[in-house]
């Protein structure tokens, strides 16, 4: 019921909610592409599952890999095999391989990333303390110090990814990334029927996506007393908090048309003229 907060849907308390790392919205919308797709996936599933699983007993090699299989087949060259839609599929044993030894590496967060972690979370809590008291799912889309320790955990776990033993400030904007797709999955949308083509006009939260983009740009504006703003910056900052850089794009189109703000002659910077308000 979209009607009703997170905790009323599931029937738990924002404390126990409030220990999951991530939380993602899945509605179960009728569209008639997917569902007509999921319908002949299962079917086929059910149709093969026999010959299917006799084929894979008799190819399958089932004798785990060793240090030099792996090491040959880190290019996936010889692990890979093609499926009907010309995709190519990483074999379970190189798969499980992988996740074995991205477990062995237990990174830490160096002194140089230490402070940017401070900063981007005390930035994150002012902003969101103001929205998340919009929201009817506020207790969760409200910036908290657990929600700290989650962002840890999702940066170590992406630096495991990387066979790495430190975190670097790529892991923490991913997983401040990570966070605010699941805080905006528990806002409501409202795509008041215009579609995927104009996504920025979308509602997020009761108020649509070109909006909000600028009003990230114009806070980080007067805040930082400068009215010319590095374009990578704003990349950062937008895609941090979980918009797409196809909404920012049409964002800073639309302000253009409209005067608001000016992009110089080489695309790297964004000048706010005039007005700020909105």
């Amino acid at each position: 019921n979209r009607r009703k907060s997170l905790s009323e849907n599931v029937n738990l308390p924002n404390s126990l909610l409030s220990r999951f790392d991530l939380m993602f919205l899945i509605l179960d919308v009728a569209d008639v592409d997917r569902d007509m797709a999921l319908a002949r996936h299962v079917t086929y599933v059910h149709q093969n599952e026999g010959t299917e699983s006799a084929k894979k007993s008799d190819t399958v090699d089932t004798v785990p890999m060793d240090e030099d299989d792996i090491d040959d087949a880190e290019d996936f060259g010889e692990s890979e095999q093609v499926d009907d839609n010309g995709k190519q599929d990483i074999s379970s044993n190189v798969l499980r391989e992988y996740i074995s030894r991205a477990r062995k590496h237990q990174p830490v967060v160096p002194e140089v990333v230490a402070p940017y972690i401070v900063e981007a979370y005390v930035s994150l809590r002012s902003q969101g303390t103001a929205e998340g008291r919009k929201q009817k799912n506020g207790d969760q889309t409200v910036m908290t110090p657990r929600q700290l320790l989650s962002i840890l955990r999702l940066s170590q776990g992406l630096a495991r990814l990387r066979f790495s033993d430190y975190v670097a400030r790529e892991d923490v904007d991913e997983a401040i990334r990570l966070t605010h797709m699941s805080k905006s999955s528990l806002m409501e949308h409202d795509d008041g029927g215009l579609g995927d083509q104009n996504s920025s006009k979308r509602k997020w939260g009761g108020e649509d996506v070109t909006s909000r983009i600028f009003n990230i740009i114009r806070d980080f504006s007067t805040s930082s007393r400068s009215q010319r703003i590095e374009l990578k910056l704003v990349e950062a900052m937008v895609l941090r908090k979980g918009f797409t850089e196809q909404q920012l794009k049409q964002c800073l189109e639309e302000y253009q048309n409209l005067d608001i703000i000016m992009m110089n002659s080489t695309g790297t910077h964004i000048e706010m003229l005039g007005d700020q308000g909105h």
